[in-house]
């Protein structure tokens, strides 16, 4: 008797090899190689976790975290398979810029659809004293004018999303880290954070007056509670709420503005010489904002363990508020969590929601030391013969301090420990 063909197979058991795939892109690839194999399976979805997306010299390529590592080809538009990656979002979709410093997109590895981001901030506002006059020539008061400045070019270095990528509803804005551009495409040590609306062409800056010292320059976002977080190199976080209203002293840009909320001093010094070498990130799990700490080893700035910490009452009030009165106190136990963190891109997963042994609890970190190498912690590591080349062997897992990292994702040797043209970083599920 002749065999069925594949395309005939019965949806339950082309739904149960579905689910014993540990990789999101291997059912991409299942459901791409016979069309009656991409229906939608009833019930839930199986459980993913992320993909580490390593710039190799051919190209990039996947490394699966369920799959042990398992490498997967990827079949990109060329103009994509040289592009510098600096994050992603649920459904697939990674941040990348195609020019390394412009061309900006939001792209989806599934789908192939393209979301132009922005390569252009507004610029600072100035503000001026101007006199007011009356019909007999004298001064009868003063109002203050606005000037905005030249609308400069921008490197973003890490994003993230309000809600999933939809340009047509004009609710999902988007929020990144990012160095400005200056002369002779020089950029800044001291990092800025922008919001758009996704869709828009420009990018605008938030309304705010914070410290310029070392410790207030942003290192990571996130979007938590309806409002963006900002993780600072001292470990304080500042938080932003946009509002979908015209700022009176920006015309002719999308009725946008991003308001400073809170200042929370949880960090420690603001001086280099206080800091911790170590690299932050801001987790959502359980309904709390977490944050790991990567810490570095002095000689080359690979990873030497990870701490967690989460938001606690400070012992010493440093306000009159108590909810400005926050510190990071240390968390003991990821007590049945897996993390996987990254510059704008980090989440929190429950062991328990996948089949038993199938994971660990533990963190998985990228190598993101070009990410930290261009700020005032360069000390930590050291100096790079081509400022194009990006550290992408340090990939790994770690269990909470004592525990020691592991290089869960090898690089082949021939491969090289850097890349010429980005930095890894997680696609998500």
């Amino acid at each position: 008797m002749a065999a069925a063909p594949w395309d005939e197979l019965p949806d339950d058991i082309v739904h149960q090899i579905n689910a014993h795939l540990p990789c999101p892109l291997d059912r991409v690839f299942m459901a791409a190689s016979c069309k009656s194999w991409g229906t939608p399976p009833v019930g839930p979805p199986p459980r993913s976790l992320p993909c580490l997306l390593l710039p190799l010299a051919r190209g990039p390529s996947v490394a699966c975290i369920l799959g042990g590592g398992s490498m997967h080809g990827l079949g990109l538009p060329e103009d994509v398979r040289r592009a510098r990656f600096f994050g992603s979002y649920e459904g697939m979709w990674a941040f990348l810029a195609l020019r390394r410093r412009e061309g900006h997109v939001l792209l989806n590895f599934r789908t192939g659809e393209r979301i132009p981001l922005p390569d252009i901030e507004f610029g600072e506002i100035t503000r001026m004293r101007r006199a007011v006059y009356g019909d007999n020539g004298a001064v009868v008061g003063v109002r203050w004018a606005a000037i905005g400045g030249p609308r400069r070019p921008v490197m973003m270095l890490a994003a993230t999303l309000s809600s999933p990528p939809a340009v047509d509803d004009g609710e999902c804005i988007a929020g990144a880290i990012l160095n400005v551009l200056g002369p002779e495409g020089c950029v800044h040590h001291w990092r800025y954070v922008c919001f758009w609306r996704l869709g828009s062409r420009m990018a605008i800056d938030a309304e705010e007056v914070v410290s310029a010292s070392v410790g207030w320059s942003p290192q990571d976002i996130a979007y938590f509670d309806g409002r963006f977080f900002v993780l600072t190199k001292g470990e304080h976080l500042r938080t932003y709420v946009v509002l979908n209203e015209p700022y009176p002293m920006r015309h002719g840009v999308d009725n946008l503005h991003a308001k400073l909320c809170n200042l929370y001093h949880t960090g420690g010094g603001d001086n280099p010489s206080d800091a911790v070498p170590r690299a932050g990130y801001l987790v959502e799990s359980r309904g709390e904002l977490l944050m790991v700490a990567k810490e570095w080893m002095p000689d080359d700035g690979a990873a030497s363990c990870i701490r967690l910490f989460k938001l606690t009452p400070a012992v010493v009030p440093l306000s009159d508020d108590p909810e400005f009165s926050l510190t990071w106190t240390a968390v003991e136990s990821l007590d049945g969590r897996l993390l996987v963190v990254g510059p704008g891109c980090s989440r929190a997963y429950e062991c328990a929601d996948f089949p038993s042994g199938c994971i660990e609890e533990g963190v998985y970190f990228l190598d993101d030391r070009t990410y930290y190498n261009c700020t005032y912690f360069a000390p930590y590591f050291p100096e790079q013969s081509n400022s194009d080349e990006f550290a992408c062997v340090d990939n790994g897992r770690c269990c909470l301090l004592p525990a020691r990292p592991e290089q869960s994702f090898p690089i082949k040797p021939w491969e090289g420990s850097f890349s010429t043209y980005s930095p890894p970083i997680w696609l998500l599920p």
